[in-house]
């Protein structure tokens, strides 16, 4: 498995990796939880922030492999925003 192929646990609680092209982004969960509700923040090495929603029955994993798909599949954002909403989904 080479560098960019795992998850790195990093000291202010985010979890680093790297997408398929090579860049390197952060993530963490912004509501605990197993399934359900919710939505993960990504944060590129370049500041770019990203939200990923979960769906009502969605689990939240996080292998290496799920954190792509949900990356691609995450609406631009910033926390600042994530906190003026609660965490919603954008209207």
């Amino acid at each position: 498995m080479g560098k960019k192929d795992r998850l790195e646990p990093l000291d202010d609680g985010f979890v680093a990796f790297h997408t398929e092209s090579g860049e390197r982004w952060k993530h963490r969960d912004v509501v605990e939880a197993v399934t359900g509700p919710g939505h993960r923040l990504f944060v590129s090495d370049s500041g770019d922030e990203r939200r990923y929603y979960f769906g009502p029955k969605e689990p939240h994993d996080a292998t290496l492999h799920d954190l792509r798909r949900q990356l691609a599949g995450a609406a631009r954002g910033s926390a600042t925003s994530a906190a003026r909403d609660g965490g919603s989904p954008p209207p």
